[in-house]
């Protein structure tokens, strides 16, 4: 018996060891869940962790510069910042590009949060591009996600929010007041 189980435990152990790192696009599979350990570089190289700070809700945006979307959604999530930057941390990762052109675009935003750089590289290689094809919306960007202060994903959101009549609209505050932060 006591053979059997520790076999078992061994073969778990195993299985377990061949999962991929976890990835920022990971948040959407964690909503109602505490936020994957996340540590990922700035375009000078220093580490950002995306959790936020403890005690603090985090708004984590996903963008990329060729993405059309997400350079429409950057002027609600300006406003945003400037309206609850002094209330929540605010963290950007530039994804789906080589880390050359992502260090540019974020150079070139002068965003007045803490970016951090996810290339396109680091991605293909823990998840093949069909597996990212495959899997939806998950790596749809633009991509939010909203955690609580204690770290666990409350909301994710893929896409530009549109109305009905295909306006573009800001979606954070009433997520936001869904936390209680107004």
């Amino acid at each position: 018996m006591f053979r059997r189980l520790a076999a078992l435990a061994a073969s778990i152990a195993l299985l377990g060891a061949h999962h991929p790192a976890p990835t920022v696009f990971d948040l959407s599979d964690a909503v109602g869940r505490p936020a994957p350990a996340l540590t990922l570089p700035r375009p000078d190289g220093s580490p950002l962790a995306i959790a936020g700070v403890p005690g603090k809700p985090t708004y984590v945006f996903l963008f990329a510069s060729w993405c059309g979307p997400c350079q429409e959604a950057l002027p609600f999530v300006r406003d945003d910042y400037a309206k609850y930057g002094d209330r929540i941390t605010f963290v950007g990762v530039d994804v789906l590009e080589d880390a050359a052109a992502a260090q540019a675009s974020i150079a070139r935003a002068g965003f007045p949060f803490p970016v951090a750089v996810f290339p396109i590289e680091r991605l293909d290689a823990l998840i093949s591009p069909d597996a990212q094809l495959a899997a939806g919306a998950k790596y749809k960007i633009p991509a939010d996600f909203l955690l609580d202060a204690h770290g666990v994903v409350r909301f994710a959101w893929h896409g530009l929010a549109v109305d009905r009549g295909g306006a573009a609209f800001d979606v954070l505050p009433h997520y936001l007041a869904k936390l209680g932060v107004e």
